[in-house]
């Protein structure tokens, strides 16, 4: 069977899309069961979806990963990162620097502070890392 040489094939790491770097980072929903928490309940909006909304503000996210639990929620998301991954910048204009996974986490936990719990979870306790379910890229 013929085939066609791709002359130009390369494998860049870390992960690309159009030219635009793919930065992974695993939202950690502790000790709670939210992989059936996906969707409004009662009007009541998703602890996950608040979340994602949390991340969204600070860049476009991607992917978004199967949530998994076993003890805790996690779920990988990758968000584009146009020049390369998110460094230490200072992210929420607070005149202190940190670094982009920590700012998730920052705006997360804001927006969970002003609504309180959705659907019987906090957001306040929800981490962010750079890492994909506790793999460092």
């Amino acid at each position: 069977m013929a085939g066609a040489t791709k002359t130009h094939e390369t494998l860049i790491a870390p992960a690309y899309k159009n030219g635009v770097t793919l930065q992974f980072l695993t939202i950690t929903f502790p000790n709670a069961d939210l992989t059936a928490k996906l969707g409004r309940v009662a009007g009541v909006q998703s602890p996950v979806v608040q979340a994602l909304d949390a991340v969204a503000k600070l860049a476009s996210i991607e992917i978004i990963g199967t949530p998994i639990y076993n003890t805790t929620t996690t779920l990988s998301i990758a968000v584009a990162a146009l020049g390369g991954a998110f460094g230490t910048a200072d992210y929420d204009s607070d005149n202190d620097t940190e670094t982009f996974a920590s700012a998730c986490q920052q705006s997360i936990v804001a927006i969970a502070t002003s609504t309180g719990a959705l659907q019987g979870y906090s957001n306040t306790v929800t981490t962010v890392a750079a890492e994909i379910r506790g793999v460092a890229l």
